[in-house]
This record gives C-alpha cells, structure tokens and sequence, in this order.
C-alpha cells in the first residue's frame, strides 16, 4: 500500500473515501493495481468508465466495482459524489465477510452492481463519509469504525444483489416453463405443423420472441428444435418398425417420399435406409 503515501499524504492507507473531484487517471490506475475495492455514491449525474465500457449513473446511486476493473471518471473535476475504496486484508475478520467480499457484489457476471442509495445525502455523509474521514486507521477503535461503515453499504449490496438474483431465477423458472409448453405442443403437432409461427401463434408470442425464448433455454433457435423433434420421431420409426421409407414419409406428414429423404440426409447425414442397415 506504499502508492497511498504519495497519492491521498497518509501512511499505509487500507482504506479511505474521496471526493469525485480528486478522483484522477494516476490514482485509478494506481487503485487497480493494489486490488482494492471500490463503492461509488453518486451525488450527481456522472460517466463512469469501467473496464473497456463506460455507463452513465444518475445521482444518488451505490456502485460496487471489484478489483479487476480499473476505473475512470469523465469530467471527474465537475463530478459530485464520493468514491470510497478498501483493501480484502482490512475488510476480511470473518467468514461472512469472505463470502460478501468474493460474491456476485463485487465478482459477477456485470462489471458492476448498481442500487439506488436510500440515504439522503447528508445522512450519507455523515454516517459514512465524516465517519471514515475521522479514521486514521491507527487504532483498532478506527479500524471497527470504518469496518461497520463498509459493511452497512456492502449489505446493502449484498441484499440487492441476492433480490436481483431471485428475480432472475424467477424469469429463468418462467422460461423453462415456456419452453416445455413449446416442447408439448411440438410433440403433438409436428406432423401437421413444422413452421415455427405456428408454435408462436398458440403460445401467443412473435416468431422472434419463441426463437430467442428456445435460444436462451436450449442453446438451439426454434426452427432447429422443430427440426430435432422431426429427426427423433424420424429415428424412432426407423429403428423400431418395419415401416417402408415411404410409409415413414407418410406417417412424418411428408408430402412425399423424396421430401422427407432430403430432410432427413440435411440433419443426420445418411439417407433414411442406410441409416436402418446400421
């Protein structure tokens, strides 16, 4: 921590909160590379660059940042807001504090985590900001002092965090749900409907949308599940029966027998009779 001496004048700084303003690219790089933590409270509109991306936050937002983005402000002079930052030795006393420390807060699958900080600000800054000011980080007093501080805004986080996280579960449980619908009516329907509007017009939805629904389920579009369900029913027959190809074609509600050995060479790469013979 040698870097805080000559950045922010005090010895041997583990954590510490600054106004936007002081905010520069010399000190961003030089918080990156020691790994620290960092909280943003916006007290204004501002333009954050974090990793390669950079996102606009209104006023009165907490962000979380981990340590594997470095971070720089636009127009930092003129931002209004505090950036507060902290190292994992100082803040880690306990096995909770890990599991809050290297959780999605800091280490999702978002450069960030953002929340609309429900303090005023000059409640903020006057259980926050004069509170880790005071601290000279000398004492164990100090240490406790500014430990409660980070840990209030890290619960918060971690609080939204776990809700956005339900939310999410609760939207992937939906489309799941969806998608077996689609898979129900697919099983029942392909032989008289192969054409993926059909499906989105029974469930109600746009080609589009049971296409990016099927995307996000099972990794394929929905032409190409309609297309899987055909060639497994397709397989069924062949293997199991003595159906001639042509009576296969008929079953499949093919409209004729060299439709269906064309359809069936495109997605498994045999025709239908060689396939039999292995």
């Amino acid at each position: 921590m040698e870097f805080c001496k000559s950045v922010v004048g005090k010895k041997e700084r583990q954590f510490d909160v600054l106004h936007l303003a002081e905010y520069c690219s010399q000190l961003s790089k030089r918080l990156h590379n020691a790994s620290v933590f960092s909280i943003i409270r916006t007290c204004s509109p501002v333009r954050i660059k974090i990793g390669r991306m950079s996102y606009g936050f209104a006023a009165n937002e907490l962000i979380f940042i981990g340590p594997q983005y470095e971070v720089e402000l636009a127009a930092a002079k003129v931002a209004e807001g505090y950036l507060l930052w902290f190292t994992a030795d100082f803040y880690e006393r306990s096995k909770d504090d890990t599991e809050i420390l290297h959780s999605g807060l800091f280490f999702g699958s978002h450069p960030f985590l953002s929340m609309r900080e429900c303090r005023s600000y000059l409640v903020f800054k006057k259980l926050i900001v004069a509170r880790l000011q005071g601290c000279t980080g000398d004492c164990a007093i100090d240490k406790m002092v500014a430990h409660h501080c980070f840990e209030s805004l890290l619960l918060d986080g971690y609080q939204k965090m776990l809700t956005l996280d339900t939310v999410r579960s609760s939207v992937e449980t939906a489309s799941v749900q969806s998608f077996n619908r689609f898979s129900v009516l697919l099983h029942k329907h392909y032989r008289e409907h192969t054409s993926v509007r059909y499906y989105a017009d029974r469930m109600h939805l746009s080609p589009r949308k049971l296409t990016e629904l099927c995307l996000s389920v099972s990794g394929k579009s929905a032409k190409c599940v309609i297309s899987t369900v055909v060639t497994q029913q397709a397989l069924r027959y062949i293997q199991l029966t003595n159906l001639s190809i042509s009576q296969i074609s008929y079953e499949m509600g093919f409209s004729d027998e060299s439709n269906f050995r064309n359809f069936f060479k495109r997605q498994t790469g045999n025709n239908p009779l060689s396939f039999r013979q292995i």
